[in-house]
């Protein structure tokens, strides 16, 4: 084989291997930095749902087209060096309140099919730890304008909008929308 030809077979396997990898891992990364990403799930605020050390994929694009829904787990920043994955329980101009253990919005028991259970019954949901922020639930709170108010499914280990306040549309990523790992727990949210 003469040195064109050995130059022209390492151009045409350049070509036909390089260039689709290059193509594919360019793809990977434009889909995980605007699209669809994991996360692994770093406390155990939202079990039984979601479970410390599970995977999940989350869905950053379709906010951009459509609302945050009372009952979506979302991912957000701002509230420490990870971003924190719960669920919204209060919309913007939602009155939130905590009567005999039970989270109430707009004067409605909440439906609390996805809190965590002990002894079969849904775990207490209790006031936030500081009864003069008016987002501790001590008393009735009004989310404002553009905030959402979060919690964590297991409500008696889950330091969530009770402890810290609102989180505002521009600090959510996006919509939880599959536990991927382990495979033993794969399933939508």
């Amino acid at each position: 084989m003469t040195e064109s030809q050995k130059r022209s077979l390492a151009r045409r396997i350049l070509l036909d291997f390089g260039v689709p990898i290059v193509v594919a891992v360019v793809f990977a990364v434009l889909l995980q930095a605007f699209v669809i990403k994991p996360f692994v799930i770093p406390t155990p605020s939202m079990a039984t749902t979601i479970t410390v050390g599970d995977r999940v994929l989350v869905d950053r694009i379709s906010y951009h087209f459509t609302d945050v829904h009372r009952g979506d787990v979302v991912v957000f920043d701002g509230h420490g060096p990870i971003p924190l994955l719960k669920r919204v329980v209060g919309l913007p101009g939602d009155t939130l309140s905590i009567r005999d253990d039970h989270l109430y919005v707009n004067g409605a028991r909440v439906p609390e099919q996805d809190v965590r259970r002990v002894g079969g019954e849904p775990a207490p949901t209790l006031p936030g730890p500081d009864p003069g922020d008016p987002w501790s639930l001590h008393t009735a709170f009004e989310v404002p304008d553009g905030q959402y108010f979060v919690m964590g499914d297991n409500r008696i280990d889950s330091a969530d909008s009770r402890w810290w306040g609102t989180v505002s549309r521009d600090q959510i990523v996006g919509k939880a929308i599959l536990v991927m790992w382990p495979p033993s727990h794969l399933r939508g949210l």
